[in-house]
């Protein structure tokens, strides 16, 4: 499995990428015409950019609950948040999340959305913002990988517990927490993590 990101620079702006939209299939070209906000809009186009290098220019399908493939054998799943965009490829269903750390008001929806069990992680860690981050990726990325969303019952599976404990990975980002979920057990298959350059997407 690889994972890929690229860290927007906040000085960016849309209308020294836009041009860049050429370079991708009118499906990502038509979601970041709906993003209303200039940083969505850089971040999808970060993340096509992202699903470009990954595939190429094998075409995407949409299978059940929408969830995109590529017809060249490689998985991938994409994710931004804040000022990153990043990718996880794999030769297996694989599902990535990435987020922003939170502040503490947050913590609060893990009694309506974690199980119990993952509300006693957060309770219990000693830094209980990025173990609520941790479940919360966690929880996102399994939801992709298997295509079905959030419409699932989130308080139905543990995340810390085997055997999917088994198919998550999670990494620690500058200020973010980044999870990702493997249809088959990573176990120690090593995952390599890289930070790319947006210029060199492009």
């Amino acid at each position: 499995m690889k994972i890929e990101y690229v860290v927007l620079d906040e000085n960016l702006n849309w209308e020294d990428l836009k041009d860049s939209i050429a370079l991708l299939p009118p499906n990502r070209q038509n979601k970041i015409a709906r993003y209303r906000f200039e940083k969505d809009k850089l971040l999808s186009l970060a993340a096509g950019l992202l699903i470009r290098r990954a595939i190429g220019e094998s075409p995407i399908f949409f299978g059940e609950h929408d969830k995109p493939y590529a017809d060249c054998g490689v998985f991938f799943s994409v994710s931004h948040s804040g000022r990153v965009a990043a990718i996880a490829t794999d030769d297996a269903e694989v599902g990535l999340d990435i987020e922003q750390l939170p502040d503490k008001s947050r913590l609060k929806i893990a009694d309506r959305f974690y199980h119990p069990r993952e509300r006693v992680y957060v309770k219990e860690s000693q830094d209980s913002c990025r173990a609520f981050c941790e479940i919360w990726t966690r929880k996102e990325a399994v939801l992709k990988m298997t295509g079905e969303g959030i419409s699932t019952d989130l308080t139905a599976f543990d995340t810390t517990a085997l055997p999917l404990s088994a198919q998550l990975y999670t990494s620690a980002l500058d200020g973010y927490c980044l999870s990702v979920c493997s249809a088959d057990p990573i176990g120690d298959n090593p995952i390599d993590i890289s930070e790319l350059e947006l210029k060199n997407l492009l």
